[in-house]
């Protein structure tokens, strides 16, 4: 396990927002790794925002400050193995973090998030800052 951590969108947005606490924590971090997918949701949520044009480049600051990864065929393998594993346990998730998970498992992250659905995700090594 690289042991490496990686910000979901929600830990992204909390540390966007001031945080104290998950600021302090990812300060500390030699290297902020985003998930692809989390990129995306960022840049939608900054873009959607009433406050666009003050969030949009700060959240591109932040991401050209973080590593990210492409998504690899290898990812996909691993979002259709996971998401299978979810629907027979009868634990659907929505569909980005499906794609967030396969990426962390994929590199053996440990992802930072508030988000419980994560939970539900086998062999997925999770952090609630």
């Amino acid at each position: 396990m690289s042991g490496e951590i990686a910000l979901d969108t929600s830990a992204a947005i909390r540390f966007l927002n001031g945080d104290a606490i998950i600021s302090e924590r990812v300060l500390a971090l030699p290297e902020i790794t985003l998930p692809m997918v989390a990129v995306g949701e960022l840049l939608f949520g900054a873009e959607n925002s009433t406050r666009s044009l003050q969030n949009l480049p700060r959240y591109l600051e932040f991401i050209s400050a973080c590593r990210t990864v492409p998504l690899a065929r290898e990812t996909a393998r691993i979002y259709a193995r996971t998401r299978l594993a979810l629907k027979r346990k009868g634990r659907p998730i929505p569909m980005n973090d499906v794609w967030i998970a396969a990426q962390c498992l994929e590199h053996d992250w440990v992802l930072v998030t508030d988000d419980t659905d994560f939970d539900y995700v086998d062999e997925l090594i999770l952090e609630h800052w």
